[in-house]
């Protein structure tokens, strides 16, 4: 059986994420306390300590990382060290240990720089364009991982996770939502397939469509079941475009 460490295991995105991980082996870890994931090893540290990073992931076969900042609106003082110092510790611990696959957090904004009303599909090999100060640090993490990728036995899975909650929030992120089970379904899949190095939209099958997921369809085998549209009429408006920090800017020459 896989052992797989999860981090950022007191986080929401991991509590929805845990009824999907049936029949793996799982060490869990967070800086503060671990609920809810009875039967799996828990390991409380900070990330951005080599010595607990190495310790973390010692024997295991995957890592699922989760743990980051993950406020949008954040400044750079807040996200410089759970989002880039931590993220590059991790990788390094992963690499130097022998650890076959990272499945790594990012996000959509890392591209939600093209993102505007009535724009263009993203595709996923476009070069990253941010749309805020955390999407760029998830950009780096993308950047980061692909060294790790190239230089030794690890491969490092990227998935630009959208909005994951039961339901849309707003009008702005009905494009973005990203289903808990479809979340469970891509992480399960990025886990299996055989993939070096490759960066995947991680939404759910919207029929309003901001993000392209053909790569994960074919790279991964992601097939998502859910679509946003069900709850249309139920969400409250938002601002346009993806993100709230630069959605009222002009688009970038």
């Amino acid at each position: 059986m896989a052992t797989v460490l999860i981090t950022g295991a007191a986080g929401r995105v991991a509590g929805q994420l845990r009824p999907g991980l049936e029949g793996l082996d799982l060490r869990v870890t967070d800086r503060r306390d671990v609920q809810g994931w009875d039967g799996a090893e828990v390991v409380v540290g900070d990330l951005s300590d080599p010595a607990f990073a190495a310790k973390a992931v010692d024997g295991v076969d995957a890592v699922v990382h989760l743990a980051a900042s993950p406020n949008p609106s954040a400044p750079w003082a807040d996200l410089r060290s759970p989002n880039v110092d931590t993220v590059a510790t991790v990788l390094d611990a992963a690499l130097a240990a022998g650890v076959a696959k990272v499945v790594l957090a990012t996000s959509v904004h890392v591209m939600g720089g093209y993102v505007r009303p009535g724009g263009a599909v993203v595709d996923p090999s476009w070069p990253a364009r941010p749309c805020c100060r955390y999407g760029a640090t998830k950009a780096f993490a993308e950047a980061y991982g692909s060294v790790v990728a190239a230089s030794g036995g690890t491969s490092v899975v990227c998935l630009r996770l959208g909005l994951c909650r039961q339901t849309p929030t707003t009008t702005s992120n009905i494009a973005e939502w990203l289903a808990p089970a479809d979340l469970q379904r891509l992480v399960r899949a990025a886990l299996a397939a055989e993939v070096r190095y490759g960066a995947y939209f991680g939404v759910s099958a919207n029929t309003r469509r901001l993000f392209d997921l053909s790569n994960a369809r074919a790279d991964l085998g992601y097939e998502p079941l859910f679509d946003s549209e069900v709850f249309a009429d139920e969400v409250r408006p938002g601002p346009a475009g993806l993100c709230t920090v630069t959605h009222s800017a002009p688009p970038p020459v």
